[in-house]
């Protein structure tokens, strides 16, 4: 029987240890996961960025011509393109370019730090993944190690568990053997 005994042993520890290794390895794949989406994240955050910058570059080509086109104008009438009304609507171009300008930049900025965070994020998710992961697992091979134990499979290794009893069962013992009462 010990030889019976001993080989369900042996079986139950290496399952535990099993269960434990495939819990650490499916922490990893998950934190491979948020790796993956924490680039993509970075990549997409980047291509957004990219037409923030295009966007004000687009409005000062905008602004450019604007201011062009009132200078062509006003010389083509014959009025001074440095006074009067071409220089209100030179400077009207320019201030409106120039918002544009700061908007796009104010985007460019504000998706690099979105992008940043959400990076990051994704990246903290997958560490705590491996980590929740690795923890179960060693969590669950000292549970079941424990179980192993007190079900009383270690016997054949010289190993005996220790009878664990709820206190109030141990209470009452107590109080029977101090009456006398089997």
């Amino acid at each position: 029987m010990p030889l019976f005994s001993s080989f369900f042993t042996v079986l139950s520890v290496a399952s535990s240890v099993g269960q434990a290794f495939a819990s650490y390895q499916q922490a990893a794949a998950m934190k491979a996961y948020y790796d993956a989406q924490a680039q993509i994240t970075r990549l997409q955050y980047d291509q957004k960025r990219i037409e923030a910058k295009e966007a004000g570059t687009r409005a000062l080509r905008e602004t450019n011509r604007a201011i062009a086109s009132v200078v062509a104008k006003g010389a083509a009438g014959g009025i001074l393109t440095n006074e009067g009304s071409v220089l209100l609507q030179q400077t009207i171009s320019l201030r409106e370019g120039a918002e544009d300008l700061r908007m796009s930049k104010m985007n460019e900025d504000i998706l690099k730090n979105l992008g940043a965070l959400e990076f990051r994020n994704l990246q903290v998710a997958g560490q705590t993944a491996l980590q929740q992961g690795a923890l179960g697992g060693l969590i669950g091979l000292g549970t079941d190690i424990t179980g192993i134990y007190q079900s009383g499979l270690f016997s054949g290794f010289g190993v005996t568990p220790t009878p664990t009893f709820e206190p109030g069962i141990v209470q009452q013992l107590d109080e029977n053997d101090r009456m006398g009462i089997l």
